[in-house]
């Protein structure tokens, strides 16, 4: 109980405004991939007629906002975060869209909905955050309607790996071989856990290659998570940011490789 109230803090502390995950965002702008992810995650998506929608862990809004002239007025959406600051982010984001959006502040582990209360739930790269991951997916799988969906999207092993490498070879013991909590939840173990709550579980994968000749956007990035935020600080970074710019005047940019996924999820 202790360490999920931790984890709870870190996750709040981490996610009580869009500075940081802006900072991450900022990396993947330079991915050589130009299929934007929001755009590629809307199109694996089904909605049905009059959908009741719901976004758990909504972020800044990024997904409705790029997405805007694709809205069926007859949907339902209510976006949701487990933090009051993310929830106004998406309302400033959306401010500016034509569309009745609702805004709930929610704890995934208890979905304060009645059973069935909804046709799509969705759930993009979060569930490795959520300190109980199979209590999550249970609250998911009541609050969906017989035969509604459920979509989750995470991160594959071995994505962005050379900038793991890159850290390691930094600095062996500044315990940054691993960003986040991104382990709990990926393209194997993810489904296994959704396999065990749901029957029909499907996987398509978006992968992509990041190429940045700069090193204030990867420092941004690892700075940003975390781990980062609490090690990466003062001298420490100072070093880092050299180390990078070495690196990088090197072999002219550095490449990173991506692979995400979404998970279409049926009850």
């Amino acid at each position: 109980m202790k360490n999920n109230k931790i984890k709870n803090q870190l996750i709040k502390d981490q996610y009580k405004d869009d500075k940081n995950l802006n900072s991450r965002l900022n990396l993947h702008s330079y991915n050589i991939n130009k299929i934007d992810w929001n755009d590629w995650c809307f199109n694996q998506m089904d909605f049905p007629n009059k959908a009741r929608i719901l976004e758990l862990g909504c972020g800044p809004g990024g997904l409705w906002e790029r997405n805007k002239y694709k809205l069926n007025k007859d949907w339902n959406i209510t976006l949701s975060d487990f933090s009051k600051g993310m929830l106004e982010c998406a309302k400033n984001t959306l401010e500016q869209v034509d569309y009745d959006f609702k805004y709930k502040e929610i704890d995934i582990q208890d979905i304060p909905y009645e059973d069935g209360s909804f046709d799509v739930v969705i759930a993009r790269h979060m569930l490795y955050h959520v300190p109980d991951i199979e209590k999550a997916l249970s609250e998911i799988k009541r609050v969906l309607a017989t035969g509604g969906t459920f979509y989750a999207t995470t991160n594959g092993r071995g994505a962005m790996a050379e900038l793991y490498e890159l850290i390691e070879k930094f600095d062996p013991e500044i315990g940054l071989n691993n960003l986040g909590m991104g382990e709990r939840f990926e393209f194997e173990n993810g489904k296994l856990l959704l396999e065990k709550c749901f029957s029909e579980v499907k996987m398509q994968v978006f992968e992509g290659k990041i190429v940045v000749p700069l090193a204030e956007p990867i420092v941004s990035y690892v700075a940003s998570t975390m781990r980062g935020s609490a090690i990466l600080v003062g001298q420490k970074k100072q070093e880092f940011t050299k180390y990078v710019e070495d690196y990088i005047k090197e072999k002219g940019s550095m490449a990173i490789t991506t692979k995400s996924c979404i998970f279409k999820v049926k009850k």
